[in-house]
């Protein structure tokens, strides 16, 4: 699928229904992957039919069933820059020399292309979502319908209330994908989102952190 100039292809693995990414350049065909997990040589394999060259990894979060793949996705490719906030870099220290940490208003760049990122904590304090041109993706931040799960020991409501405010927003027009497949579709969009999902409802804080 193309969203205006990038190339974005949305990838269901795992029995927990994740939702892995490509997201590149058709110009250069370079590529990045999002939250690499359980299927890389799938991964790989659509990339490769696509004609996009897997060169960066990008990471919303640093739980396992976001991170899985990472081992094999190094083995397998020439990717040499790995995208991660900085609370959460510690997860891949074993990577190190690659991980560039990333922190809100910071920009990605994939080919002739950039992502800028939104820190979106809450779920965890490094969760991050990349924003397109008219795209972003939430990984456990939003759901359709739904959130990311607040009761982690890491986790923090207040953090996530906040997050989602900013996710408002955006223009209603901007597509939603999400990091699991959870939800009555597989994308939607910030203004559906506003009007459906019941935690993008609540406009007073106080209201959310009793949910």
């Amino acid at each position: 699928m193309e969203n205006n100039s990038f190339y974005i292809k949305q990838i269901e693995v795992g029995m927990m229904q994740n939702f892995n990414y490509l997201i590149g350049c058709p110009e250069t065909g370079e590529c990045g992957v999002v939250d690499p997990a359980f299927e890389v040589d799938r991964i790989l394999s659509i990339a490769k039919k696509d004609g996009m060259n897997v060169t960066t990894a990008l990471f919303t979060h640093t739980h396992y069933d976001h991170i899985d793949g990472i081992e094999e996705l190094m083995k397998r490719t020439n990717v040499n820059k790995i995208y991660v906030h900085k609370n959460e870099a510690k997860a891949l220290v074993g990577f190190k020399e690659k991980i560039i940490e990333i922190d809100d208003g910071s920009t990605i760049p994939i080919g002739k292309l950039s992502l800028k990122i939104l820190h979106t904590p809450g779920h965890l304090p490094g969760c991050v979502c990349f924003l397109g041109d008219n795209f972003v993706v939430t990984g456990d931040t939003l759901f359709t319908g739904a959130i990311g799960r607040c009761d982690f020991p890491e986790s923090n409501k207040k953090d996530m209330y906040n997050s989602l405010q900013r996710l408002k927003e955006l223009p209603d027009e901007t597509v939603v994908y999400p990091g699991h497949d959870y939800g009555a579709s597989i994308t939607s969009t910030i203004g559906e989102e506003k009007k459906t999902n019941p935690y993008m409802m609540i406009s007073a804080e106080e209201n959310f952190l009793r949910m």
